[in-house]
């Protein structure tokens, strides 16, 4: 059942801009996190992501390295069905709990590992990001099955952990990837600073934490920056983290995410605004918190199967609406 959409203006500077708005309330539909296909490098069209998830509406999620010759993997966190695929580093992120309830927060997070069940030294060990491309030649990162079958290059050293346990540890190597496990690859500098740590049999664990705190959602997914907190609009991209002029500077179409303080969800795009602009049209649509996704060419909007706003190409992920089944 699509959620009910209105094409209607918003004031922003003085002008009415354009605006096409879908409300659901949350007593009737779920909020969650699609991807475009079985690997967090996937890219689909807004309408494919729509059937495939079975959802109502959708909206385009994280920012993604679109263009080509890029990997088409995503810039910002996503959690999906409880399963940790990538982390942000700038932006502000969506997170939705296992009972339904919803914040926004600056990203922050980072990954913690252990060895046998310890995490103080020397069982500690880290990793930059999940099921990343590596862009340079040092790092530590994690992949899951999620990533595809294999890592897709060739590690210094590649940690394979089945179950929880090291399995088999390898040197210039591109690995298989566990359907029930992971693999941890460092990259040049990180093979001497971590790589001393790791056995065959040892348990190996991770999480990510932010402030001390683990990240324990249902649903992820960073974008930004912020455009409302707690009924007042804000718009400081740089501070978040952003530095591309599209995002600072220029007017452009931006997809929002709005929650408002009668526990609705608001799904919108507003044509031809600056960010400060967009934080000013979410708050007149009567967002109470909300943020900007991945935006211009990736904006997109569908509702049973019918665009409301056409995407200009296809993209990683979606924010979708599921209809909460009648008792």
């Amino acid at each position: 059942m699509p959620a009910p959409y209105t094409h209607t203006t918003v004031g922003v500077g003085g002008r009415s801009v354009p605006a096409i708005v879908v409300r659901a309330p949350l007593s009737r539909y779920r909020l969650g996190v699609a991807l475009a296909g079985s690997r967090v490098g996937d890219n689909a069209w807004l309408a494919d992501i729509e059937q495939a998830s079975g959802a109502a509406c959708a909206i385009n999620g994280t920012f993604f390295a679109a263009f080509a010759g890029e990997t088409r993997e995503p810039y910002g966190t996503l959690v999906v069905n409880g399963r940790l695929l990538h982390l942000g580093d700038f932006g502000t992120r969506l997170d939705v709990f296992d009972d339904g309830g919803t914040r926004m927060v600056r990203e922050g997070l980072q990954i913690r590992g252990s060895i046998d069940g310890r995490d103080e030294y020397p069982n500690n060990w880290y990793a930059y990001n999940l099921n990343q491309t590596p862009t340079s030649g040092t790092g530590a990162f994690i992949y899951t099955p999620d990533r595809g079958p294999t890592l897709g290059f060739r590690a210094d050293l590649a940690v394979t952990t089945v179950q929880g346990n090291v399995t088999s540890i390898e040197r210039a190597a591109d690995v298989a990837i566990p359907r029930n496990g992971f693999v941890l690859a460092l990259m040049g500098r990180e093979v001497d600073v971590l790589g001393w740590k790791f056995r065959i049999g040892q348990r190996l664990g991770y999480r990510a934490v932010q402030d001390g705190e683990p990240l324990e959602t249902r649903f992820s997914l960073g974008a930004g920056p912020r455009l409302v907190e707690h009924g007042a609009p804000v718009a400081d991209a740089a501070a978040e983290g952003f530095h591309d002029p599209k995002i600072l500077e220029y007017h452009g179409t931006r997809s929002i995410i709005g929650l408002t303080r009668d526990h609705e969800v608001l799904l919108a795009v507003v044509a031809g605004v600056t960010i400060p602009e967009a934080a000013e049209a979410a708050r007149g649509l009567g967002a109470w918190d909300a943020m900007n996704l991945d935006d211009n060419a990736s904006s997109s909007l569908i509702c049973g199967g019918t665009y409301l706003v056409r995407p200009g190409r296809a993209v990683a992920n979606a924010l979708v609406l599921w209809p909460v089944p009648s008792p």
